[in-house]
């Protein structure tokens, strides 16, 4: 598969992991729910590790950067559904939907990746979407 097909995977996947994050919050705390997200990445890593799934080599700087990432993404689960179990989905999830304008801006300025006109109005059209979201109400 190439990126696209990967990454419309993953806004199918995500978006029903977040519509379902919902759900289960009506019966578990987010803690519980942070903890059953961290076993199933542990379970679908291992997997992916015995299908064959290697990659590259264990690099130990590669595995620094990404202990780092995965903490991050660790913690950013656990405030995504503290987030759900204090607002409403419509106004949460579009707000930490905007991290991928963030992302580019990043790529922009630290790994001299450029944006084209049209990428950089949606940036900023992304940016103020999230705004509108987290004003109106």
């Amino acid at each position: 598969m190439n990126w696209l097909a990967y990454a419309l995977a993953t806004v199918v996947l995500w978006t029903a992991w977040s519509f379902l994050g919902v759900i289960a919050l009506k019966e578990v705390s987010a803690a519980h729910a942070t903890l059953v997200f961290g076993v199933a990445v542990v379970v679908v890593g291992v997997a992916s590790l015995a299908l064959g799934n290697r990659g590259g080599p264990w690099s130990p700087s590669g595995l620094g950067v990404a202990a780092i990432s995965g903490g991050c993404g660790a913690l950013g689960m656990a405030t995504f559904y503290l987030a759900l179990s204090h607002g409403k989905a419509s106004s949460v999830v579009p707000v930490i939907g905007v991290y991928p304008a963030f992302v580019a801006l990043l790529a922009v300025a630290l790994l001299s990746e450029s944006l084209s006109a049209a990428q950089t109005v949606g940036v900023f059209l992304a940016v103020i979407g999230v705004v509108l979201v987290g004003t109106g109400g």
